[in-house]
Parts: C-alpha cells; sequence; structure tokens
C-alpha cells in the first residue's frame, strides 16, 4: 500500500513545472520570467500606488535589465478605505483601523494592443491607533506600504500564471 502511494506521488510529481522556471513557457513568447521582465508599469496614483509600482518594477524586473525591450504593460489604479475595528467608548477614540487598498490593473500587449491579464485584487492592512498623532500617521503609512507590497506580490503570481502557455 505504502510503495504504491510513494509510485503515485512520483509519477503526479514529475508533472508539475515552476512556474518561473527558464523551461516555462510564455503566452506572448519566450520563457514566463522573460514575459515578466518586459513589462512596463506605468505611474500608479496615490501613495500605495507608489510602492505597488516600486514593488512590482522590482519584482517583475529584479533591477537586472532596465533597459530591456518592454512589450507589454501594465495600467493600474488603487482606491483606499478605511475600517474603524474598535473605538474605546471612553474617549471616542478608535484603537485601530484597517486599511482597505484595491488595486484595479490590466496588462496590455504593446504590438497588438490586446489585453493579456488584467485583475483586481483587495488587501487588508490593519495598524493602530495611538492618542500620540506621530505614532497614528507612521502606523498608516507603514500599513499602505504593506498594502502596496501585499498587492504586487499578488499581481506579480495572477500575471505569472496568465502568461504561462
Amino acid at each position: 500500500m505504502l510503495l504504491a502511494a510513494l509510485g503515485l506521488a512520483a509519477i503526479a510529481g514529475g508533472c508539475l513545472r515552476p512556474l518561473y522556471a527558464d523551461s516555462t513557457t510564455s503566452t506572448v513568447g519566450g520563457s514566463v520570467k522573460d514575459a515578466l521582465r518586459g513589462v512596463e508599469i506605468a505611474d500608479i496614483k496615490g501613495l500605495v500606488g507608489h510602492y505597488l509600482r516600486n514593488e512590482l518594477v522590482f519584482n517583475l524586473d529584479g533591477g537586472g535589465a532596465p533597459d530591456a525591450t518592454k512589450r507589454l504593460k501594465l495600467e493600474a489604479s488603487v482606491n483606499e478605505s478605511l475600517e474603524v475595528v474598535t473605538v474605546d467608548y471612553a474617549n471616542g477614540r478608535a484603537d485601530s483601523a484597517i486599511l482597505v487598498a484595491t488595486a484595479t490593473w490590466k496588462v496590455t500587449d504593446s504590438a497588438t494592443g490586446k489585453v493579456v491579464s488584467s485583475g483586481l485584487n483587495q488587501i487588508r492592512a490593519p495598524y493602530d491607533r495611538s492618542e500620540q498623532r506621530f505614532a497614528t500617521v507612521r502606523a498608516a503609512r507603514d500599513a499602505q506600504v504593506r498594502a502596496g507590497k501585499s498587492l504586487a506580490e499578488l499581481i506579480r503570481g495572477q500575471l505569472a500564471a496568465d502568461l504561462t502557455s
């Protein structure tokens, strides 16, 4: 019984191929890794958008080939909202909050204008609020940075999956 399970696992293990391997081909030609390096990222408004763009530039290109020919173009917009989770009823202040950041994006082929991939991703980044104003402002900024990084990871994974042929 154990031998049969191990044999089945060995056979199934050969069917998988790494998403970011050089041998994984993309729908736009070349490897998925090369296709991701060929994505130009337009400016994204807002502070979360700024951090999202910076993370995408680094995650897709890796800083290795900034002068490479860009065949695909990613355009995105980010909407932010704030949810108050708990309130201290003694003084009427919110003790914590959640930043909700939603990114709507699409990737188009520059040559054909065809949409290669698109998506809508949402991240929730909680943070504590303090009576000290600067501490609250800094915690909110850290939540925006975390939201940008998390959105970039989600977009990169979804884009890589969509580009796999």
